[in-house]
């Protein structure tokens, strides 16, 4: 491997990002894990909403972690009341002023001149926080000569409480934003109404929410851990309390349990280990040399407390990096150099015994700091949603191939796809009375042009009684004999090659 390394001004972020080159699929990334919130819950959840437009963004004071300060003008409050004019909406992560940064994969991006619609928390210092990271932001923008309001959440991992209904796939629609604002502002006002603001789906309104997901860093790069190259491990710790919903024991073998599942795969050069549990909470304030998963959000790091009922954020986090480059098999990439996970707090519900769950989430978390974004294959760990089914933490076979590309040598493949089943027809028969005999059958026959329903006589040969176009799938067979055994079977007649026979199927029909 050849590396080279551009040396910029020192950057560190924690991030996620979707690397191209994995065949992963998906234009979706993130490290944020959230249980979808309904818009109902979240104006309830909040004691302001506004319009507001973006002036100016910059670094937030020291002192509170790494975040940014965009400074807002209220076009509009449509709940509660602000202290003026203008206020300031501090979102996790950023640039410090001495060139340290922090990049929250999920944490949405306020732009100087953009209109947005934003459900506000207070902060002990005047300025506010958004509800539910990027739940608590829409975008407002033109779209077929209307304003839409839009979030995006294309950086956030969905999951559903135990025992819910799964997270259905791009279930986030797109909202008539004058409908919308009106709808809160009758809420808020104690006026129940039906939702009347979700547009219907089209190609170009999917496309309003797709155009603002981000895949990488801020200049387009990606990140990897280099260290893994020279035989070195990345150390991961479990802080000591455990995950409220599991014991501390429970906690630390579904943590270990995610961490060995990316070291064990034999195809690439992945070295997590997991160390045991911690003390240290830096969590996401900083780098602090330590690889690490805190519990019930103990810094305050992630915006609002999730709800058992309503949802909301689960957990964010992700790696950090230098700004600097190095470049692996002449693609260049940040290099990775700590990682940290945070889970919200009042999160026990989703991980009340529940280890195989968290195990799942844990995994998926750490692979996002490994660079790997979301996976369109079903079956992939690091698919867009969690699956919660009690398979804990398993690589698929495209987070396998994924680890070979970027830190292996590419050499592991995908089994072959099975060979096509040979063509069939499974053929049941049911007496249904003295004389009637139910015949059903299903079938994989392409280009399919009739079936012949054949009933053996009694030399052993078959002889159609019935010919069904190629709908058939059923029929029912009368002016039999009572209490006499008859034998079936169905010829499938395809365009151009040979006709499919199915099984036979014996029926007796009623005394």
């Amino acid at each position: 491997m050849m590396r080279t390394r551009c040396w910029l001004q020192p950057k560190k972020a924690a991030l996620c990002c979707l690397l191209a080159l994995l065949l992963l699929g998906s234009r979706r990334g993130g490290a944020t894990t959230y249980v979808p919130m309904s818009d109902r819950d979240l104006a309830d959840r909040v004691p302001a909403i506004a319009l507001v437009s973006v002036e100016s963004s910059d670094a937030a004071p020291a002192g509170g972690g790494i975040a940014t300060d965009s400074v807002a003008l209220v076009e509009r409050v449509i709940k509660g009341s602000l202290p003026g004019s203008r206020i300031v909406i501090r979102i996790p992560g950023g640039i410090r002023a001495d060139g340290v940064g922090l990049k929250i994969w999920g944490a949405p991006a306020l732009r100087d001149g953009e209109q947005a619609l934003v459900f506000l928390l207070p902060n002990a210092d005047g300025s506010f926080t958004v509800e539910g990271l990027m739940l608590g932001v829409f975008h407002l923008r033109d779209l077929e000569q209307k304003k839409v309001a839009v979030r995006d959440l294309s950086e956030a991992h969905p999951v559903a409480l135990p025992g819910r209904a799964a997270v259905a796939p791009d279930a986030e629609p797109v909202r008539d934003a004058e409908r919308f604002i009106e709808w809160l502002a009758d809420r808020a006002a104690g006026i129940e109404r039906p939702a009347d603001y979700r547009l219907a789906e089209t190609a170009s309104r999917r496309q309003a929410i797709e155009k603002f997901t981000q895949l990488s860093t801020l200049d387009g790069k990606y990140t990897r851990w280099f260290q893994f190259d020279s035989g070195k491990s990345a150390r991961w710790l479990s802080y000591s309390a455990g995950q409220p919903g599991l014991s501390p024991d429970a906690t630390a073998a579904s943590f270990a349990a995610a961490v060995n599942a990316w070291s064990n795969d034999p195809t690439s050069t992945i070295l997590y280990s997991y160390g045991g549990t911690t003390q240290v909470t830096g969590g996401l304030r900083g780098n602090d040399g330590v690889n690490a998963i805190l519990f019930n959000d103990p810094n305050g790091e992630v915006p609002g407390t999730f709800d058992c009922v309503a949802g909301g954020v689960l957990s964010m986090g992700g790696p950090f990096y230098y700004l600097s480059t190095l470049s692996f098999h002449g693609t260049p990439y940040h290099e990775t150099f700590e990682g940290d996970v945070v889970t919200n707090d009042n999160s026990q519900c989703f991980f009340q015994d529940n280890p195989t769950g968290a195990e799942e989430v844990f995994a998926h978390e750490l692979g996002h700091t490994l660079g790997f974004g979301h996976s369109s294959d079903r079956q992939a760990l690091m698919y867009s949603k969690a699956h919660n089914d009690g398979r804990g933490a398993v690589l698929g076979t495209d987070d396998r191939v994924g680890a070979s590309q970027v830190y292996g040598d590419g050499s592991y493949q995908p089994p072959p796809p099975p060979p096509p089943p040979d063509p069939y027809i499974r053929l049941n028969a049911n007496p249904t009375s003295k004389t009637t005999v139910q015949l059903g059958w299903t079938h994989n026959l392409k280009n399919q042009t009739s079936f012949d329903v054949e009933q053996q006589q009694r030399d052993g040969t078959f002889k159609v009684v019935a010919s069904l176009n190629q709908r058939g799938k059923a029929l029912v067979v009368k002016a039999l004999t009572a209490n006499t055994m008859y034998v079936f079977r169905v010829r499938g007649h395809v365009a151009g090659k040979p006709d499919v026979e199915s099984n036979t199927a014996k029926a007796r029909t009623r005394r």
